[in-house]
């Protein structure tokens, strides 16, 4: 009924529209329609007591934002003429958006992100019609334990295929109520609809070969991800363009060439800005402030460092002026780098920066930009710059550039007239692209503008003897992605549509993007490349998607609640849990922070550090109660867990709580409370013989379990 609906009413709005301006329907019925449509579809009821809209017109789109509000709630759309909905945003006074405050929530949200993925793929499924369609996942990301919404994205599908259009949900989590939907078209104008793929057969087959021949690799050393001390050799790809292969025409098109050939050349000015604040402190320095200006010791002046600069004649700095000069110390080396900021004007809008070490004198890099203007004719050929940048670095860091070939070069050009080289150590005939030195060279008089070298690796290089040869890592590489088809946004020129969009043209608009049906090369996984000897793709390396995950708790009597709580991100990184290992403090401290969100690595150096600070900003300890290592008993945990929760003022109120475990003559006075507490929650239930056990060392199990029951209640 609502797609008959809809359906309709888009076929009067084409004819109301295709009349002339005096018959055309006035604006509050053209209103009243798009209201009715909203309401049929969303299934608005008449609760609200107050109504308002707004209309926005222009050369691509017809936009309707309708407003409904009652007392304790406001309802916002924004829809289409014909009735099509891109925005959706219902508030409620007891609603907002995100995590709960800083205090956090102890408490899981009524629904998990998988319990609310029904709620989101119902609203999709009620706004959209065919040809369109979303499917909508939970993916990996776990829930947030205080949000107060789950967000859901995905695609959106034609014939149920793939576009470039967004669709967002958003879902309460405690009720499943959507309090958010979109879908990124609303200020995305499209040429044309989307082709049904049907008459096309499939394109999948046709199109590998022409996508196939798109790809490249380069056999190169690379650093081994889990031994940097070690090169191995490995297919890398060469990026470049993008394409697609057209479902009509059945021809490999050229996004990026497209784009070059239809966008208007832009300029851009730069506006350096430099300052730097300045204060005074009385009193004297303490030992920490004395040593830190030590390590200043011995640095140049600048107008040392000015006329150091300009020794390097490559640079050609005679009609330039030094504007300033910021020190820069590298706290791991002590290195002092000291930054010469150069200008020509007397608005300082053209600058460049030469980088000094700043006791030595050594020219460490440069930096600088040269725009070419409209017009503009290098002086300068790209050999000859080359062979400029080439004697430079021969001068300037002699052994080095001795093992380096030209890696790539980019040629003046695209509104920079700057010659980029970038030279690569080779061994073995192959790049190492690691180490290298890329020099700038402008095209209008041979300057040295742009330096800088990374050459600090020297590992060893593997053996090229067993590689497999281009073909079959090519091979391997194809193998890794899909043929997709799917819808393209490609642009379209516009005087090729007729005098329809004469009026476009006439401001200065080249093309508007189209939806072209199509295929696509498409792979789930980011990889590095093909390794050289096994043939193997080689992955990125992946993050842990904020979720601990636990492979020793296999037949653990809290498995389900460790592994309900890492859903939501909470418990600790590193592949095992050690349920019976004793509890340290900064355990404990790691398990709470990673309640809000923040799951540190504590093998990591400064981990520990980084989370005292925010367990002292969440109030769970003070500075100097810091004990790293010091082992938590169960009634410690109990207070720490409880404190957190909301419950520590009551637990302090002495003489009226009772609790039945056998031990509670044993509960310290300061804790009995809390014992009592966490029994009346079903915390805390006892062992086997009903005891709390107050003083004995808690477990890295029991501080999970001990959490999830609190949570849970």
């Amino acid at each position: 009924m609502k797609r008959t609906a809809r359906a309709l009413l888009a076929a009067v709005l084409a004819v109301a529209l295709a009349l002339p301006a005096a018959a055309a329907d006035p604006t509050d019925q053209r209103m009243t329609q798009v209201t009715q449509a909203v309401k049929e579809q969303l299934n608005i009821g008449d609760s609200y007591t107050t109504f308002y809209g707004d209309l926005t017109e222009n050369e691509f789109r017809t936009c309707w934002t309708l407003n409904w509000e009652k007392e304790g709630e406001t309802l916002r759309v924004m829809a289409g003429e014909d009735g099509t909905i891109y925005s959706y945003d219902r508030q409620r006074d007891e609603d907002y958006a995100g995590p709960a405050d800083s205090g956090g929530s102890s408490a899981f949200p009524a629904l998990s992100r998988a319990q609310a993925l029904p709620y989101a793929q119902s609203f999709a499924d009620q706004v959209l019609h065919a040809p369109e369609s979303v499917k909508l996942t939970a993916g990996e990301q776990g829930g947030q334990v205080g949000a107060r919404t789950y967000g859901f994205q995905s695609e959106l599908l034609f014939y149920g295929l793939p576009s470039p259009i967004g669709v967002w949900v958003e879902v309460d989590t405690r009720d499943g109520t959507v309090v958010s939907y979109q879908r990124d078209d609303l200020y995305q104008t499209y040429l044309n609809d989307p082709a049904d793929p049907a008459p096309y057969g499939d394109l999948a087959d046709k199109a590998a070969s022409l996508l196939k021949g798109t790809l490249e690799l380069k056999l190169e050393y690379v650093p081994h991800e889990d031994d940097p001390g070690r090169a191995v050799l490995r297919y890398v790809p060469e990026y470049g363009d993008d394409y697609y292969v057209d479902a009509a025409t059945g021809e490999l098109v050229n996004l990026t060439q497209l784009y070059h050939e239809l966008e208007k050349d832009q300029g851009a000015d730069g506006t350096p800005g430099a300052g730097a604040e300045s204060g005074e402190s009385n009193g004297s320095l303490t030992d920490a402030e004395q040593e830190g200006i030590a390590q200043m010791n011995g640095v140049w002046s600048r107008e040392d460092l000015d006329r150091q600069a300009r020794t390097f004649g490559a640079l050609k700095l005679e009609d330039w002026k030094l504007s300033s000069c910021a020190y820069q110390l590298d706290r791991e080396s002590g290195q002092v780098s000291a930054v010469l900021r150069y200008t020509r004007d007397q608005e300082g809008s053209s600058s460049r920066t030469v980088t000094l070490d700043g006791k030595t004198g050594a020219l460490l890099k440069a930096s600088g930009y040269a725009w070419a203007e409209e017009g503009f004719t290098p002086t300068v050929s790209q050999q000859a710059a080359q062979k400029t940048a080439e004697t430079f670095l021969a001068q300037l860091w002699g052994e080095q550039w001795k093992s380096c070939a030209l890696y790539e070069s980019t040629a003046a050009g695209e509104g920079s007239r700057v010659h980029v080289f970038t030279f690569a150590q080779k061994v073995n005939g192959y790049f190492y692209p690691t180490n290298s030195i890329t020099v700038g060279v402008d095209s209008a008089d041979g300057t040295i503008l742009r330096l800088s070298r990374s050459f600090d690796s020297d590992p060893v290089f593997d053996d090229p003897a067993g590689a497999i040869s281009a073909q079959d890592a090519l091979d391997a590489w194809f193998a890794t992605y899909t043929v997709t088809e799917g819808y393209t946004a490609v642009p379209r020129r516009l005087d090729r549509w007729g005098d329809q969009y004469q009026e476009l043209i006439d401001r200065g608009y080249t093309y508007l993007m189209g939806l072209e049906l199509g295929c696509t090369l498409e792979r789930e996984k980011s990889l590095l490349g093909i390794d050289a000897k096994t043939g193997q793709p080689v992955a990125a390396e992946q993050g842990d998607n904020g979720l601990p995950t636990y492979s020793d708790l296999a037949g653990s009597w809290g498995k389900t609640q460790a592994e309900t709580l890492a859903s939501y991100g909470i418990g600790w990184l590193g592949g095992k849990l050690e349920p019976d290992k004793a509890l340290t403090q900064l355990d404990l401290m790691a398990l709470m922070v990673s309640t809000q969100g923040y799951l540190p690595d504590l093998s990591q150096e400064e981990a520990a550090d980084r989370v005292y600070d925010r367990a002292v900003s969440m109030g769970l300890i003070t500075r100097s109660q810091r004990q790293d290592d010091k082992p938590v008993t169960r009634a410690e945990l109990t207070r720490v867990l409880l404190d957190w929760g909301g419950y520590g003022n009551a637990a302090m109120i002495p003489g009226i709580f009772q609790c039945s475990f056998t031990d509670r003559g044993d509960i310290p006075a300061e804790y009995y409370g809390y014992a009592a507490i966490a029994q009346g929650l079903g915390m805390v239930q006892g062992d086997g013989a009903g005891r709390f056990l107050p003083n004995r060392t808690a477990t890295r199990l029991e501080a999970v379990v001990m959490l999830y029951q609190l949570m849970d209640r």
